[in-house]
């Protein structure tokens, strides 16, 4: 299968879009960001020794983006546009001495991280409001992640190297507690997004709290890959699991909106909605910044499936 053009100016690498089993409920992929880089899937099962590492990702992450106040949104919320003598425009934070416990970085490394979320749009500005609120979507996702240990439940994940691993949640005796930022970024930078899949369900599964790493959102890049990563869980369930036909998923007005404008009016239903109004409402509550949860949605897997292994296609 030829691979699309990377953005930039190094060429894309071909991509493998045949799942593999590398071990009992654990299963790999290729897939490519809709900005061009490639990335690495897998899918594993929750089991009562990696539940642990995985529940201690979903406390960091909470910790700095989720509910009202966090570490996140409240550098966000303090830091400001300024200009310098030479008129260079750049951002600043004059609180380090009260989070620079929190954070875990040098004066100079927090400043550019600073420096860096002014610049992806991730500011006390009015202008700012739509990225402040790409932070809420994570807080969202995060608390419907679900880790039931049962055999049937399991975590699909997107990841920058395809030998990343998530760290072991008991070996962090030398780190703080929580994590500060400086800790996240080095333990969880590689990973970009994940969902929970709980395949109990007697003809297909259900997909519960897909998010995106929080560092990755203010870096910017692998942009595109929430279809993807469904459609991943899809070819793998059409190939190991062929007794499931559908993926189930309430999605916030975000999701649907990717999921109506990804998918062809018979690849999926929606409880209650046409696939136009699915669609036309979706895209309204998107551009209003309005997220809410849809209804049930049922989508084919074989359509999961298309779109997974035509998603790199020339």
């Amino acid at each position: 299968m030829a691979a699309r053009s990377a953005t930039g100016t190094q060429a894309a690498q071909a991509i493998n879009t045949e799942p593999q089993m590398i071990a009992d409920g654990v299963f790999i992929g290729e897939g490519r960001a809709k900005s061009g880089e490639k990335f690495f899937l897998k899918m594993e099962k929750i089991t009562p020794r990696n539940k642990a590492h995985w529940h201690k990702y979903l406390q960091a992450t909470l910790y700095l983006c989720g509910g009202g106040r966090s570490l996140l949104k409240d550098l966000i919320r303090t830091t400001e546009k300024a200009t310098a003598a030479d008129g260079t425009r750049y951002y600043r934070n004059e609180h380090y001495d009260e989070v620079a416990p929190l954070v875990g970085q040098s004066k100079e490394e927090f400043h550019a991280f600073i420096n860096l979320l002014g610049k992806r749009g991730f500011s006390s500005a009015p202008e700012d409001k739509s990225k402040r609120a790409a932070l809420m979507d994570i807080d969202a996702g995060a608390g419907s992640f679900s880790l039931g240990t049962s055999d049937e439940f399991y975590v699909i994940c997107a990841m920058k190297k395809a030998d990343f691993q998530m760290p072991v949640a008991n070996n962090h005796e030398n780190l703080s507690e929580p994590l500060n930022l400086k800790e996240y970024l080095s333990l969880y930078g590689d990973l970009l997004m994940c969902v929970s899949a709980n395949f109990s369900w007697k003809d297909g599964f259900h997909s519960r709290g897909i998010f995106r790493n929080p560092c990755n959102t203010i870096a910017n890049t692998h942009k595109g890959i929430a279809m993807i990563l469904h459609g991943f869980t899809g070819t793998v369930a059409k190939k190991y699991f062929p007794d499931k036909q559908a993926l189930f998923v309430k999605p916030i007005t975000s999701m649907q909106y990717l999921i109506s404008s990804s998918l062809q009016p018979d690849d999926y239903s929606v409880q209650d909605y046409s696939h136009e109004e699915a669609l036309a409402a979706s895209k309204e509550a998107f551009l209003d910044g309005d997220n809410f949860e849809m209804p049930m949605n049922r989508i084919k897997v074989s359509a999961l499936d298309r779109l997974y292994r035509n998603h790199a296609a020339t």
